[in-house]
């Protein structure tokens, strides 16, 4: 499942491609929708993780969800907390701004029940809403209490390196590399089941 930016599900859609190439089926929803104001994004999130694993083209077992930005805030925030039906999660320049607001980090990370990578831009400045420190605080607080987080920092990366004016080829070449080896070890190879 596939959590989207502030811009809506369409810039997404060619990732999602990309991903359905791999072999799995993918769902693209609007990550404004589950990073929301009015706080019921987490049930959003459950409900929109049933009705994928209902399709009848779904292969049975958890799922991944890949959040952008504000997606992948909503991913930090709820499918971190979902480990009956989320294998694992990944995220790209996720929103963090958010977490001062709800929690001090320490008790936000000790929410976390499945594995994270998340990919973060050296030059991130975006909204105030993505800052390197904040994600960085994250890795160590999840090292300090046993859970499983990957970092990986692209120094010289904006926001939203993998499209738009700020892409960085290298970068996001490398980011989708990590993401196609994570899916595979967390989901298994798709052409399998």
């Amino acid at each position: 499942m596939i959590l989207s930016g502030i811009d809506g599900t369409a810039p997404y859609k060619p990732f999602a491609e990309k991903v359905a190439k791999l072999g799995y089926y993918v769902v693209v929803i609007d990550g404004r929708q589950i990073l929301s104001e009015d706080k019921l994004g987490g049930d959003r999130l459950a409900k929109a993780i049933a009705a994928a694993q209902s399709s009848s083209i779904a292969k049975p077992g958890k799922i991944a969800v890949i959040g952008f930005s504000a997606g992948g805030g909503g991913a930090l925030a709820y499918a971190e907390r979902q480990p009956d039906t989320v294998a694992m999660v990944i995220t790209y320049y996720p929103a963090t701004s958010f977490i001062a607001k709800v929690s001090d980090m320490k008790s936000f990370v000790d929410k976390f029940q499945v594995p994270l990578l998340a990919f973060a831009g050296g030059k991130d400045t975006f909204r105030n809403c993505c800052m390197l420190a904040t994600i960085q605080s994250m890795k160590a607080t999840s090292r300090d209490l046993g859970k499983s987080m990957d970092l990986v920092v692209y120094p010289d990366a904006q926001h939203d390196f993998i499209k738009d004016s700020t892409y960085r080829e290298a970068d996001s070449e490398d980011a989708w590399k990590r993401t196609t080896a994570a899916l595979a070890q967390y989901l298994g190879d798709p052409s399998v089941h």
